[in-house]
């Protein structure tokens, strides 16, 4: 069996696990499908419009991101965790911010893209929630723009390439009589490919410059952060010692030199729900820090 990032290779889990995995997976496409529909429709909207406002360049970007996140939703339900369920919902609602790179979305809506954009659609009729996702961030600096833009499309190729080593080193190993993998990027980190999937989707926010996106970052961030400790917890049990020692000697999620700053929460590693407590306090904080920080410069165009 191999560490890692949704190909523990602890084939079936429980049939529980399954259960709940397929059906939270159901109930979402259905209540997307439903909320759609009875705001528009059944029938799609036209392929004209507004498309020739769509970025020329940015469809590769997109194109990318939609392939990366096919596989990571493909590696996420090989072990139908219980923390499954809540990564795909993080998913679903991060998947809108790969068409941001485009434009605009309520020029989308004017187009068949429009239909990418149905999880956000539900809160579009609340003010806060209208301005997080249709206002664009807009600096007083012209010339900032394009130092973002290429710092986002580093941070996608890091990412990915991060991502595509650690599940290829994954794949590679699982064939092999050892249990678990401790060299390549599983040196550096303990989940490298969540690693590559927070630094690539961070690409896409910044890429795609408004609010929403980094909420909705933040969010999925959030989300395979409890898949990790939950992946975890299953490894001990099977692995016990080896596990704890590799655990005790290679950081988290985060490398070196930047671990040695949490080094004083080691404290915690044998507290579970502690840990869970102080995340997803993190979580809140910095979902309040991003909005204050960033909604003065979000302008809305209708």
């Amino acid at each position: 069996m191999a560490n890692s990032d949704g190909f523990l290779l602890l084939f079936g889990g429980t049939s529980l696990s399954k259960k709940l995995t397929y059906s939270v997976v159901v109930l979402v496409l259905l209540f997307l499908t439903y909320f759609w529909v009875t705001k528009f429709g059944l029938s799609l909207p036209p392929l004209e419009g507004p498309m020739f406002l769509l970025k020329k360049d940015a469809w590769f970007l997109v194109v990318l991101g939609l392939i990366a996140t096919v596989l990571a939703l493909v590696s996420l339900f090989v072990e139908f965790k219980l923390s499954s369920p809540v990564t795909f919902i993080g998913w679903v609602l991060y998947f809108p911010v790969l068409f941001n790179v485009l434009v605009p979305m309520f020029v989308l809506f004017f187009s068949v893209i429009g239909i990418f954009y149905t999880p956000w659609l539900i809160f579009t009729d609340i003010p806060f929630f209208n301005e997080l996702i249709n206002g664009v961030i807009r600096f007083p600096e012209d010339s900032i723009y394009g130092v973002i833009d290429y710092l986002g499309y580093i941070l996608v190729v890091a990412g990915l390439l991060i991502y595509i080593i650690g599940l290829y080193q994954i794949l590679s190993h699982a064939t092999k009589k050892r249990a678990l993998l401790t060299k390549g990027l599983y040196a550096v980190v303990r989940h490298p490919q969540y690693l590559g999937i927070s630094i690539w989707t961070l690409g896409f926010a910044i890429l795609g410059w408004r609010l929403i996106n980094y909420m909705m970052w933040l969010t999925l961030c959030y989300s395979y952060i409890l898949l990790a400790e939950y992946e975890e917890v299953d490894l001990i049990k099977v692995l016990d010692q080896e596990y704890l020692q590799y655990r005790d000697r290679v950081p988290f999620m985060v490398p070196y030199p930047i671990s040695i700053i949490l080094k004083p929460f080691s404290v915690l590693r044998s507290r579970l729900k502690l840990r869970l407590i102080i995340y997803t306090a993190l979580y809140i904080l910095l979902l309040i820090t991003f909005y204050y920080a960033l909604e003065p410069y979000v302008v809305m165009f209708r």
